[in-house]
């Protein structure tokens, strides 16, 4: 990089970010960007959860789970979809379903508009236990899963844990009246509503 001027420094990273910040095949940056502002820290590697606390120095961590989800714009202004307080578990199984509720980390989900950061919410993984084994027992039933098989996409929206007594709202854009068309327009009305 040697022989740039300063402002095409800057506009290159702010390119190389904005791209990096709205890919589809990733969402490190998303993750670590609603880990590091719910107050985490990130854990290192791909698997497992994406960050913890320690409540004391020498206490158990407090592993989070991050569940970013990221709309973009088309030509017309319109968004490809619109967030709904929700987020997906890739390759599901019952298996995992138990481990997680013995865990019970924290959800960090969030909500980007064309990678600029719209809410971040937080709640205990227990709150979402009746929509996934709603959604595993209708894949396997009866709870018979073969061998390397795994439940695609287990996916939840606000509507499955609005009622859990522990949800805090950790983050929210004070400009949230212009992602209210990438909103839907019942979690429009709850993110506006809480204080």
């Amino acid at each position: 990089m040697d022989g740039l001027s300063k402002d095409t420094l800057i506009a290159t990273f702010v390119d190389l970010l904005t791209i990096y910040i709205n890919d589809k095949n990733s969402s490190s940056l998303r993750e670590l960007i609603t880990v590091r502002l719910a107050g985490y820290e990130p854990s290192e590697g791909k698997l497992g959860y994406n960050g913890y606390r320690l409540a004391a120095h020498d206490s158990a961590p407090f592993f989070c789970e991050a569940k970013p989800v990221n709309v973009t714009c088309l030509e017309s202004g319109r968004p490809n979809r619109k967030l709904n307080g929700g987020g997906n578990f890739s390759d599901y199984t019952p298996e995992r379903l138990d481990e997680d509720l013995k865990k019970n980390p924290q959800m960090l989900v969030s909500g980007f508009v064309d990678g600029r950061l719209a809410y971040i919410i937080e709640f205990p993984f227990r709150c979402l236990e009746a929509r996934l084994r709603m959604v595993l027992e209708k894949h396997f039933p009866g709870g018979n899963r073969p061998p390397s098989q795994y439940l695609r996409s287990a996916s939840f929206t606000f509507k499955d844990y609005q009622d859990c007594p522990d949800l805090r709202l950790v983050h929210r854009a004070e400009n949230l009246d212009d992602f209210k068309d990438c909103l839907s327009e019942g979690f429009y009305i709850w993110l506006k509503g809480v204080k």
